[in-house]
C-alpha cells in the first residue's frame, strides 16, 4: 500500500513540474514588454566623400553614434569595414574596405541601424599575387597586379601583423603599372602585405616571414634602444635620424694633423660592450652571405672614406685578399657604400668572437662618421639590386 502511495506522489510531482515548465515557456514566448536598456536612434546626416576606392577615408556625420567604437559595425554595400579610425558621438572616420562595390553605407550601433544612400565605389589598383610567398628579411618580393602607376615616390609597401598595424615599410626597388619590386624590411613579421598609393590602400595576401638564415645580417640604425654596434677609443655615439653617429674623442681633435681612431665593433673577444660587457652571440660568417657592406660618410667631408687614414676589416683570414689597410671594394663609393667580398676566405660557416671595422690613423678635417646601415649579401648583384642600380 505504501509503495502505491509513493508512486502516486512521484507521478503528481512530475506532472506539476511539466505544467510549470510549459507555463514558464509560454510566458517567455509571449512577453512583449520594453527592453531593459534602450538606445537612441542613430542618424547619418552626411557622407564625405561619397565616391572613392578601397583605402580611402570616409567621414560620417550624424547623431547618437555613442563613444564606444567597439559597439559599432560599419558596412559598405554589405562588406564590413575593418578600420574605424576615429569615433565620437557625432562623427566617425572609416577606411573603405576592399572589393566593397557600389551600395549603401550601413551603421549598426548596439540595437540601432542607420543607412545612407549609395556610396559610389571606384575600382582602383588591385593585387593579384605576391612572389615568393615565404621570405626572409632583406629578400626581394614582387607584387603583381594592376594600376600601380610608374612613380615610385607615390608607392609604399607596408608589412604588418594585423590589418591595422602598419609599422614596417619596405624599400621599393622598382615600380611599373603591373608590378612592384620591394625589399622585406627589418621588423616585418608574417601578416598582410599592403600597398599604399597616392589615393588608395590595397590589402594583399598574407606573406610568411621566416627567421633569417645564419650569416644574414641587417643592421639599420633607427632604434636608439637597439644598440648592436659601438665605437671604441673613447669615441661617443648616438642613434638618430636613421644613422649611427660617431664623434671622435675630443682629445684626438687638437689639430687637423692629429691622428684619430674610433673602431666600430659588433663583438670583441666574445663580449659586448667591450670592455666590461656580457657574452654575445658569436658572429657567423657564412659562405652563403660572403659580402659585408656598409654605408658610411665621414663628418666634416661627407666622403665615404677618410682623406688620409685606414679602414680595416677585423678579423681577416691570414694570407687572404682582405688583409691590410683599405682592402674594401669601391664599386659603389658614389653611393657612399664600401664592401668586402669574403667568398674566398670562408668556405664553411665560421663563428667569430671578433667582428669590427678598424677606423684609424685619420688625419684631416674629419670629426667622426655616420653609418646608415651594415648588411651582408649573397653576392655583389644582390647588393647592387639593393642599391637600386
Amino acid at each position: 500500500m505504501n509503495h502505491i502511495i509513493k508512486n502516486k506522489i512521484k507521478a503528481v510531482i512530475v506532472l506539476f513540474s511539466m505544467v510549470l515548465m510549459a507555463s514558464c515557456s509560454d510566458q517567455e514566448k509571449d512577453f512583449t514588454g520594453e527592453p531593459l536598456v534602450t538606445y537612441p536612434s542613430v542618424t547619418i546626416t552626411s557622407v564625405s566623400p561619397s565616391v572613392g576606392t578601397s583605402g580611402n577615408i570616409v567621414t560620417l556625420t550624424g547623431t547618437n553614434f555613442g563613444e564606444y567604437s567597439q559597439a559599432a559595425k560599419i558596412y559598405f554595400n554589405g562588406v564590413l569595414a575593418d578600420e574605424i579610425l576615429t569615433y565620437s558621438d557625432t562623427s566617425v572616420t572609416v577606411r573603405v574596405p576592399q572589393n566593397a562595390g557600389t551600395g549603401p553605407i550601413t551603421v549598426k550601433v548596439w540595437t540601432n541601424t542607420a543607412t545612407t544612400a549609395d556610396f559610389e565605389y571606384l575600382v582602383g589598383a588591385t593585387i593579384a599575387s605576391v612572389s615568393p610567398t615565404s621570405v626572409n628579411v632583406g629578400d626581394q618580393m614582387v607584387i603583381t597586379g594592376q594600376g600601380f602607376g610608374t612613380d615610385a615616390s607615390k608607392v609604399s609597401v607596408k608589412f604588418s601583423d594585423g590589418i591595422v598595424k602598419d609599422a614596417f615599410t619596405g624599400t621599393v626597388v622598382s615600380v611599373s603599372n603591373t608590378q612592384i619590386a620591394v625589399l622585406i624590411p627589418k621588423g616585418a613579421v608574417t601578416g598582410k602585405v599592403r600597398v599604399w598609393l597616392e589615393n588608395q590602400i590595397i590589402t594583399g595576401p598574407e606573406l610568411k616571414v621566416i627567421a633569417p638564415p645564419k650569416g644574414k645580417y641587417i643592421f639599420e640604425f633607427d632604434d636608439p634602444t637597439d644598440v648592436q654596434w659601438l665605437p671604441a677609443q673613447n669615441a661617443t655615439s648616438k642613434i638618430e635620424e636613421g644613422k649611427l653617429k660617431v664623434t671622435f674623442d675630443p682629445a684626438q681633435l687638437g689639430t687637423t694633423a692629429s691622428k684619430r681612431r674610433a673602431d666600430l665593433y659588433y663583438i670583441i673577444n666574445g663580449i659586448f660592450p667591450s670592455p666590461g660587457g656580457t657574452a654575445k652571440t658569436k658572429w657567423v660568417q657564412s659562405p652563403a652571405y660572403p659580402i659585408i657592406a656598409m654605408k658610411i660618410a665621414f663628418s666634416g667631408t661627407g666622403a665615404v672614406k677618410p682623406g688620409v687614414g685606414n679602414i680595416i676589416l677585423d678579423p681577416a683570414v691570414t694570407g687572404g685578399i682582405n688583409v691590410g689597410n683599405n682592402k674594401y671594394k669601391t664599386d659603389f663609393v658614389a653611393q657612399n657604400v664600401i664592401y668586402y667580398d669574403l667568398s674566398a676566405d670562408y668556405l664553411t660557416e665560421t663563428e667569430l668572437t671578433i667582428r669590427q671595422f678598424k677606423i684609424a690613423d685619420i688625419v684631416g678635417a674629419e670629426t667622426g662618421y655616420e653609418v646608415d646601415w651594415i648588411r651582408t649579401f649573397k653576392n655583389k648583384a644582390e647588393l647592387q639590386t639593393f642599391l637600386g642600380l
